[in-house]
């Protein structure tokens, strides 16, 4: 690993390389930066000025770029650094108001907002009506509409920077060719099943209604799974331009997604390669699960890559590719 710094202070472009003692790398699929996480020994101080920018390479091949956002110093000279990629600026709040306009529209039009580097920006083919936000984190913003984006278009897309430019992708173009599973290199793993963080049997939407002064209130649900699971209920308030029609049809929408028990499966100590992220699809088998015993194709959650005496590792958290509405990993 080559950790490469431009100093924020002095605005030159002299650059100083860096061999880390450990460092680590966290990056979510959803509501988050990527964090990047690295310890020096430094004789004095702090060497690092806040703002910083850093290059990392691994293998030769760029890895992560950030800022600096923190440093910490301890009693046995070490100073430990934390980095996060453009996302981070995107934690502002701001208000927005927009029509008949697509994911990649949003993104385009709060990244000039904030003087943030944009790449390429995938055509998702939807575009929302009318999408108000007031005083929201522009993070938020952004994930909260690409959320709606896949539930609309069925389609999976990840936005994240790819080496200092803000990207949006289909979550197809990301695969990874090597199996993951039991009789390779799968040596730890947690498996989970749950209905505590996504699950929903009842969708309640409410339309303000300026004619009546009242609310028009729309509850699509599932008995079966009320009577199993108790009620869980998601509840939001939608733009009032909308219709009977496109409200109803979001309330099933929002049902078919959200009613169902979420698999979650995180792999451990896996063989670190430089390009996974989360948003890539995982093949994977772990024969000593049902749902998993014959090849599957999972998305990747969450992805934590460890360096540490010249070893490279991964975590990968990865969620059923078919609970995301994906029959396998071609579509």
């Amino acid at each position: 690993m080559e950790i490469t710094v431009t100093n924020a202070k002095t605005k030159k472009t002299v650059t100083k390389k860096y061999a880390p003692i450990s460092a680590e790398y966290e990056t979510n699929r959803m509501d988050a930066p990527g964090k990047f996480t690295f310890s020096l020994a430094e004789k004095k101080g702090v060497d690092i000025e806040m703002g910083s920018c850093i290059r990392v390479k691994v293998n030769g091949k760029p890895f992560f770029k950030g800022y600096v956002f923190t440093a910490e110093r301890t009693a046995n000279k070490k100073v430990k650094y934390v980095a996060y990629d453009q996302l981070r600026y995107l934690k502002a709040k701001a208000s927005y108001t927009f029509k008949a306009a697509s994911l990649e529209d949003i993104i385009t039009k709060i990244s000039k907002d904030f003087g943030l580097k944009v790449g390429d920006l995938a055509n998702t083919g939807y575009k929302f009506p009318s999408l108000i936000k007031e005083e929201e984190s522009c993070l938020d913003i952004i994930f909260d509409a690409l959320m709606q984006t896949t539930i609309q278009t069925g389609k999976i897309f990840i936005f994240y920077d790819d080496y200092g430019k803000l990207t949006l992708t289909e979550a197809k173009k990301l695969k990874w060719n090597r199996v993951i599973g039991s009789k390779n290199e799968l040596s730890d793993y947690t498996y989970k099943r749950d209905i505590d963080k996504q699950t929903y049997n009842r969708v309640k939407l409410i339309r303000p209604n300026k004619e009546t002064g009242k609310a028009d209130t729309y509850v699509y649900e599932d008995t079966d799974h009320i009577k199993q699971w108790g009620l869980l209920q998601y509840y939001e308030t939608v733009d009032e331009n909308m219709n009977k029609a496109q409200i109803d049809a979001l309330c099933k929408t929002y049902l078919k997604y959200y009613n169902k028990i979420w698999q979650t499966l995180t792999l451990k100590n896996i063989i670190g390669h430089e390009k996974i992220r989360a948003g890539y699809i995982i093949p994977v088998r772990v024969d000593e699960i049902d749902s998993v015993d014959t090849l599957r194709f999972f998305l990747a959650e969450k992805v934590t890559h460890k360096f540490d005496n010249n070893t490279h590792i991964m975590n990968i958290e990865v969620k059923d590719f078919n609970e995301l509405g994906v029959s396998d990993g071609t579509a």
